[in-house]
This record gives C-alpha cells, structure tokens and sequence, in this order.
C-alpha cells in the first residue's frame, strides 16, 4: 500500500499542475476564484477559490480549508462565504462529479456511482484519482502570496469526509482535518453496504483495502476531529469509530445518538473551533 501511494503521487506531481485562474465576477463580500488544473493521468478537474477581500484581511497570508462534495458530486459542506471567518476556501469537484463532469466523465455505469469506476484494480480505480485531485489543489495553494502554505486544513462531510480523512493521510502539507459522519470508512464491515452487490464482491473489497481511511488511519498524524450519529444507517457509528481507534494522533470523536446522516448545527461550529486552534 506505500508504494503504491508512494508511486501514484510521484506519477501524478510529474504532469505540470497547468493551473487555470479565473476571477469570479459576482457580487460577494469577499474574493472568488475559479480554477481548473492537471491532475493524475492529466485529467483537468475544477475547484473553486474564495479569499477574503483585500480590505478584510490582514496583510500577512492567510490559512486554508480545503474541502470535497458528499456522494452526490455537488453538495460541499463548507461553502464559500465561509472564507469571512479569515481562512482561504478551496472547493474541489473530483473527476467526473460536480463541474468536473464538464471535463472528463467516468462510464455512464459509474456516473454519481463512482465506487464502481475501476473496482477490481487498485490501479484506475476511482478514487485513486479523486484523492490526487484533491492533493494536486492542495498542492496549488502554497503558490499564492495570500494563502499561508504552513496552515491547510481539510474538512467534509459524508463522502467529503471520507475524502478529507484519506487525503490527510497521504499528504503531510496538512496541518488539521475535520470529518463529519465520513463515509466510506471501514466499508466492508459497513452492513448497509455489505446487502449490495459491491459488498459482497470480494475483488471490489480488496481493491478497496487501498482507500478505505480505515487502512490509511494509522498514518494521519495531525489533530483529527470526528463525528457520528446513532441513527446514521449510511455512515454507522462503528465503522467512525473503527478509523477512530487507528489514528495515530490528537484525535475527538463527538458522538450524536439521535442523529442520522444529515448536518448537524453544534458540530460545524465545533469544526470551527477545532479548526481554529491549530490553524490559527
């Protein structure tokens, strides 16, 4: 499993990250950015860029959270305006979901069913490529004179915090990551999964083994902050819990009994704080 990251990130960082900026024209109180960038295998992916505004901010540079969609390809749980509390905001869409389905495009088997794309190899599979092109935006910010590359968080929520987990694992320019209700952890003790076809596909499951924060816990160093819900059949609390156990470093997991999978008003502003005190 190392060298296969080891050798995918290596891969990936020799195609020139090409970046695309475009000023955002829209009548917001802060600064916004879209972007489109090279990827591994070349793939163009987009994200989106909001600083605060010159008169907002002070002159030094300032920290960064990152963050990736739920399952459905769009749904950020970080939005954009949040760049007001003093951090920049970047928003990657992976490939083929959100509006980096304008650029490149799984099969229409996998299209919003991205689990599918690749399942029987590690290499090609899909979120091989989704977690680099998380990396690769992460990679951009430290060019920017107004983003302070020492002080990058990452963030999401149900997919999007899977992502954020799996990524913090394997990038160590990270410096805190928050995960709310995280799916795709220890997917193969998951029981609503495990009633699918793809879970009991044993050659899926193995593939999987590469992805699965669950695996990639033990090399998450950075100050982790964790949620889950008692009545989250999409995410359950065990499979949290499991990838909780290995983290190898400063690590809570806030606990909701009576929440499903949906957002949750006193954990985001947990988030805040988390994120708060080691970025800032």
């Amino acid at each position: 499993m190392d060298d296969f990251w080891k050798q995918t990130l290596a891969r990936a960082r020799t195609t020139p990250l090409n970046v695309q900026v475009e000023r955002v024209t829209e009548p917001v109180p802060y600064e916004k950015y879209r972007l489109t960038y090279s990827s591994l295998d070349g793939i163009r992916v987009r994200a989106y860029l909001a600083v605060p505004s010159i008169g907002e901010r002070a002159a030094a540079p300032v920290p960064a959270i990152v963050t990736a969609p739920g399952y459905g390809g769009w749904e950020f749980g970080v939005e954009l305006s949040e760049c007001q509390r003093g951090y920049a905001v970047l928003q990657v869409y992976p490939r083929s979901q959100g509006e980096s389905g304008e650029l490149w495009k799984v099969e229409q088997a996998a299209d919003r069913a991205w689990l599918n794309h690749g399942k029987h190899s590690p290499e090609g599979f899909y979120y091989q490529g989704a977690y680099v092109d998380v990396i690769r935006g992460i990679d951009y910010l430290p060019t920017r004179p107004d983003v302070d590359g020492n002080r990058i968080g990452v963030m999401g929520t149900s997919q999007g915090g899977g992502i954020a987990l799996a990524v913090a694992a394997l990038d160590p320019l990270l410096k805190a990551v928050v995960a709310h209700l995280p799916y795709l952890c220890d997917l193969r003790h998951n029981p609503a999964f495990a009633a699918t076809d793809l879970g009991r596909d044993q050659q899926f499951l193995d593939t999987f083994e590469y992805f699965d924060p669950v695996q990639l816990a033990p090399r998450l160093r950075v100050p982790a902050l964790l949620s889950s819900g008692g009545r989250d059949a999409t995410s359950p609390p065990e499979t949290i819990r499991a990838v909780f156990d290995r983290l190898a470093g400063i690590r809570s997991l806030v606990h909701y009994p009576d929440l499903t999978h949906t957002s949750c008003g006193e954990f985001y502003a947990l988030s805040w704080e988390w994120l708060n005190r080691w970025l800032k």
